[in-house]
């Protein structure tokens, strides 16, 4: 038989295209006015001067910048910041690289349960996930109690009020973000590539190294610009666990604009924060990107 042909009048019936492009004008509005346009208010107020009760005043001018990057007391708090950031992100690659690779690896009907522990402090509040570190990190917490009585340490470490507890708390807090990242690209390179390896001679560690590593560079490089910029812009736990006495930037844009009202200043600083995590973070991605090339 023929197939039957269509009339003139008649017109073939195809599935309805999504078009996505309209459906994304919600999502993209939504982005814009709550990240883009703040963030160009900040750059606003950033070029101005700082009037009388919070006033920004004056002609635009670069003076702000100018002030923080001459000042060495401004450079060291930028500094103290990016090094807060470099320690975390390389303690949860550290850590958070053999989590990944067990979990993604894994056939143990334990899996479920390791998953919910380790995302376990993305679903506690900041605030009370601080405040819990209190009672382990403090002179006679926990933590020191336990080295005292095995004989570790013969006096309490200084945990808390430094850059060591506000450090330990955010890999923790870090340290999922990390995990979830490197185990979902892991999870997709096939496991037969390893195989292969081990099949043509290779060691465990050396299949490791020279074939799932550099597959998962790119999950790697991911999750260090995830928590470093994080990192870097926490303001929680440097204020709860910091003691007052570690000051970064978001500790120190928060005094400035709340405290003191400087909002011009502060919003210069916010911007120096801003570029200082995307170029860094862009930096380190790309580098990484390169090497697992």
């Amino acid at each position: 038989m023929r197939p039957s042909r269509l009339r003139a009048t008649e017109t073939p019936r195809y599935p309805l295209a999504i078009n996505w492009n309209r459906l994304a004008l919600p999502g993209l509005a939504l982005l814009s006015a709550g990240f883009l346009a703040p963030l160009l208010l900040l750059v606003l107020y950033s070029v101005f001067r700082d009037g009388p009760h919070g006033q920004v005043v004056g002609d635009a001018t670069l003076a702000n910048y100018w002030a923080i990057l001459s000042d060495p007391f401004y450079l060291k708090v930028i500094r103290d910041t990016v090094l807060l950031g470099l320690l975390v992100t390389v303690a949860c690659a550290c850590l958070g690289y053999p989590l990944a690779y067990f979990l993604a690896r894994t056939s143990s009907r334990w899996r479920p349960l390791l998953m919910f522990l380790m995302i376990t402090p993305l679903m506690i509040s900041s605030v009370i996930r601080n405040i819990g570190w209190v009672p382990i990190l403090g002179d006679h917490g926990a933590l020191n109690t336990l080295l005292m009585t095995v004989g570790v340490i013969g006096s309490p470490i200084v945990l808390m009020n430094n850059f060591t507890g506000v450090a330990i708390a955010l890999v923790h807090a870090l340290l999922p973000y990390m995990t979830l990242v490197l185990m979902t690209v892991i999870r997709a390179i096939d496991i037969d590539i390893e195989h292969a390896a081990r099949n043509l001679g290779a060691s465990p560690w050396r299949s490791f190294w020279m074939v799932v590593f550099p597959l998962s560079m790119r999950g790697l490089a991911a999750g260090c610009v995830l928590v470093f910029t994080i990192a870097v812009s926490s303001y929680t736990t440097p204020t709860i666990l910091g003691g007052g006495r570690v000051l970064v930037m978001a500790t120190f844009i928060a005094q400035q604009i709340q405290s003191v009202m400087r909002y011009a200043f502060g919003s210069a600083l916010a911007v120096v924060l801003f570029v200082v995590a995307v170029g860094l973070s862009s930096l380190a991605s790309r580098r990484l990107e390169r090497n697992g090339a």
